[in-house]
């Protein structure tokens, strides 16, 4: 059975905060591979500074060259209206019907799953990888376990996962503990347009394209 970690993301633009989780997932869970999924149309966050698909996709395409394991889906850009995870679960699960999915999130995204579009029937088509994220360690994570799925039961788990929870819906959810990195897009953004080096906070490669597409990014991220 082939396994797939999902993580995707508006990457706009991705940063080592990006990558260096995906590595984590993919030594910690051992799948067969990682999608990175560029988000075309975000539902919950303002477009207005959002860089051009094709821009942002390229550098998540040239921030995963160096990894094997890494791919990049382009797909939710070739369906129209908003980009809904629930759409890109079912697009995969029709796509990769024996395949086991892991679906890559942060603890502050799964405090507000029931705030997504069907966010609560993603554990339905997947399992899914918490990371700890803007102060939501473990405490936090089983918080919001044993208030969400009531029914979840802990199970035995193995390092680096510390913890493992058994979902009614037969699925599980993980929480894998990260090397501390304070890093997000916003504030790539920010020291961009204050004129600062932005090197080492995301990939070399990423930085290349920064700079050659510097009047257009600029002009973008200007609008936030």
């Amino acid at each position: 059975m082939q396994t797939i970690g999902i993580l995707g993301g508006t990457f706009n633009p991705v940063h080592i905060g990006h990558i260096r989780p995906a590595v984590e997932v993919f030594e910690a869970i051992k799948p067969d591979r990682i999608d990175l999924i560029p988000c075309a149309s975000p539902p919950h966050k303002e477009g207005d500074n959002l860089l051009p698909f094709a821009l942002r996709a390229e550098m998540v395409t040239a921030a995963a060259a160096p990894f094997p394991f890494l791919h990049v889906s382009k797909m939710e850009n070739e369906r129209p209206g908003p980009s809904y995870t629930i759409d890109t679960l079912e697009e995969y699960r029709k796509i990769h019907p024996d395949s086991k999915l892991f679906f890559i999130l942060g603890a502050g995204d799964l405090a507000t799953l029931p705030t997504w579009h069907r966010g609560m029937e993603i554990t339905n088509l997947a399992d899914l990888v918490v990371l700890p994220r803007s102060g939501k360690d473990a405490g936090t994570f089983h918080a919001i376990v044993s208030e969400y799925w009531p029914g979840a039961e802990l199970l035995k788990t193995k390092a680096p996962l510390a913890a493992k929870y058994g979902l009614p819906t037969g699925h599980t959810i993980h929480f894998l503990p990260q090397p501390r990195l304070d890093i997000s897009a916003t504030l790539v953004r920010e020291r961009w347009l204050a004129g600062r080096n932005v090197t080492y906070l995301v990939p070399r490669a990423v930085h290349e394209i920064m700079q050659r597409e510097r009047e257009t990014i600029t002009a973008c991220w200007k609008n936030s």
